[in-house]
């Protein structure tokens, strides 16, 4: 029996709050975003990370696995519908199925600038197969929305964009780095609404974590951002801000933020 204890961290005698604790901050550790070139293990452990508080986080699922710990530890025999017997896909369905809960953590990690969307869920913990979330309705009923994989654009821009972009990425890169501090970082594939910019951090600001305010230019105007950086961040990190980049009409891209740590 896998000991989830000692995944997260904790005794078996911790708190909801010290649990909670404990896997936020290796969550955050460990998310394939903050360690880029080490994107499956960190992934393989951050699956390890989440199936331990899906069981340990919840009230009902602990006092089954904790019954099954004290039958194991005493010899006896723990199996069926007593014991816990549960698979590792039931137990991130049964975490990710509820609006709530799926809701909470999809705000905590893009808060720290991680992804944790529909689609990121969907491809690290089901096999991009997809899952389904349940919300309830005031009359008691339930109803379900299923998460399926995003299809990727095959939209490329024409001649005169190309061309227009080329002229506007010169000046822009000048205003960027001379005026709001950020280096304009060119990505190999990104959707046309994307910005991508580069964020330098001081050794100790990657250390210690915190928030940090952001300034950039969104078309003509100057926006100001708090961005919260994870503890232990690495150069090449990617923060991701939903919906910050670049405008057009009612669509709006993602801002990337690209960490670089200074010494």
């Amino acid at each position: 029996m896998k000991d989830y204890y000692q995944i997260l961290g904790v005794s078996e005698h911790a708190s909801e709050q010290e649990i909670k604790s404990a896997y936020r901050k290796l969550a955050f550790k460990y998310h394939p975003d903050t360690n880029p070139g080490n994107e499956k293990a960190a992934e393989a452990e951050f699956k390890r990370i989440n199936e331990a508080y899906c069981v340990l986080g919840d009230r009902r699922k602990r006092r089954q696995y904790d019954a099954a710990r004290r039958g194991q530890f005493a010899g006896a025999s723990y199996g069926g519908s007593q014991g816990f017997s549960y698979s590792q896909q039931d137990i991130f369905q049964g975490m990710f199925s509820g609006q709530a809960t799926f809701s909470e953590l999809e705000r905590m990690f893009t808060q720290a600038g991680l992804r944790f969307d529909r689609d990121f869920v969907s491809r690290v913990f089901f096999g991009g197969k997809g899952f389904t979330v349940y919300s309830f309705s005031g009359s008691g009923g339930a109803q379900q929305r299923a998460s399926e994989p995003t299809a990727v654009s095959n939209y490329k821009p024409g001649l005169m964009e190309r061309a227009f972009s080329k002229i506007a990425g010169s000046v822009g890169r000048f205003v960027l780095k001379r005026v709001f501090g950020l280096q304009y970082v060119a990505p190999r594939a990104r959707e046309s609404l994307d910005e991508h910019l580069e964020l330098e951090i001081s050794a100790a600001e990657a250390i210690a974590g915190g928030e940090k305010l952001v300034a950039y230019k969104r078309g003509r105007r100057k926006k100001g951002l708090v961005v919260k950086i994870p503890s232990g961040v690495k150069t090449g990190t990617k923060i991701r801000l939903k919906n910050m980049g670049k405008l057009k009409g009612k669509q709006a891209g993602d801002l990337y933020l690209h960490v670089k740590v200074t010494k």
